[in-house]
């Protein structure tokens, strides 16, 4: 998943030669630092951190940097980030600048071996800021990977992990020899929110009805401290407002693909809030649409002239269908019929 505006940011950062540093803030405690040091300007760093890094950095965190960031991981450290990446200054196309007796031809030559570094330094920043702007995804989501890389190669390691990357949220991964298990506890407050959700974890449940194929999805709507699940977790029933999900994934799951499996289990939060959100905001658009209906309906129902113009007119108001009991209290109530004028 790319963070576009964390792209821009990045890749204004690698062409430039000077001093540069930004401050980016995500969600839940996740936070990057983009840095171009005023001893080496020509040298970008990409710092970041999040909730429970250390605890992934131990559970696959570390090394699918050695993965798939090797060549950024240059031994840089920074205060207060558990990641760093470096793009090393050498990789860098530079500028040249004319020698003050050259020629105007050599000039020339200059100034067009030039305008083709920019767009060689240009191209560069594209490329390595698209790969660090999913360094979150990736990372936050290294506990998961492992476990599905695990599960593919037939390793029998059984391992139990809990990764608190959200505030009043974790993830679990639970491998077992021959599969692998992925518990979430979601917790919304909002009240639509959570009835969304738990609408949307029931049907992920039945999927199983559809294809015999699928993964084995559990759902608890409500968490309660008496299951044994619940306790082998440490589940806070407060923090777990939308109940619990869990995913079973098995080798014959990811044998075509792996890495589908990896991301849907990586942003599966992020999905779930995303399906909230766009059905607020289809419900809102219907609902516009039939108040603009009406609106419609009522404007060609007014008497002609009306909208432009309220002229005098006197209509009757029939009291004849009030109740006795109010015909008694009412002080109008001796007249049948009262005369109003408008105008």
């Amino acid at each position: 998943m790319e963070n576009e505006c964390l792209k821009l940011q990045i890749c204004d950062a690698i062409q430039r030669n000077s001093y540069y540093m930004h401050d980016f803030y995500d969600f839940d405690g996740s936070a990057f630092k983009i840095i171009n040091e005023k001893d080496a300007p020509h040298k970008t760093m990409l710092c970041f951190t999040c909730r429970g890094a250390q605890t992934i950095l131990d559970n696959g965190g570390q090394q699918l940097l050695e993965d798939k960031y090797a060549e950024f991981c240059l031994g840089d450290t920074h205060e207060g980030f558990e990641v760093v990446l470096t793009l090393d200054p050498a990789t860098k196309p530079q500028k040249v600048k004319a020698p003050s007796g050259a020629s105007d031809e050599e000039k020339a030559k200059i100034k067009e071996d030039n305008a083709q570094v920019k767009i060689k330094l240009a191209e560069l920043a594209d490329e390595v800021a698209g790969r660090w702007c999913r360094l979150k995804s990736e990372f936050m989501g290294a506990p998961i990977r492992k476990a599905l890389v695990s599960l593919q190669e037939d390793s029998k390691d059984s391992y139990f992990v809990e990764v608190p990357y959200r505030k009043d949220e974790k993830y679990w991964v639970k491998k077992q020899e021959t599969s692998a298990l992925f518990y979430y506890n979601l917790n919304f407050t909002d009240p639509t929110d959570i009835a969304l959700t738990r609408m949307m974890c029931n049907e992920l449940k039945d999927t199983k009805k559809i294809s015999t194929q699928s993964i084995t999805v559990n759902y608890q709507s409500k968490v309660s401290l008496a299951v044994d699940l619940v306790a082998e977790l440490g589940l806070d029933p407060e923090k777990s407002k939308c109940g619990l999900i869990s995913f079973t994934l098995k080798k014959e799951h990811i044998k075509k693909n792996l890495e589908t499996a990896c991301y849907f289990l990586t942003t599966f939060r992020q999905y779930v809030e995303f399906h909230i959100r766009m059905v607020k905001l289809l419900l809102h658009s219907r609902m516009r649409k039939r108040i603009s209906k009406f609106e419609i309906v009522f404007a060609k129902s007014l008497r002609e002239g009306l909208h432009k113009k309220i002229e005098t007119k006197t209509f009757m108001r029939d009291n004849r269908s009030r109740k006795p009991e109010e015909e008694k209290t009412s002080t109008s109530s001796r007249m049948n019929e009262e005369e109003y004028t408008i105008g």
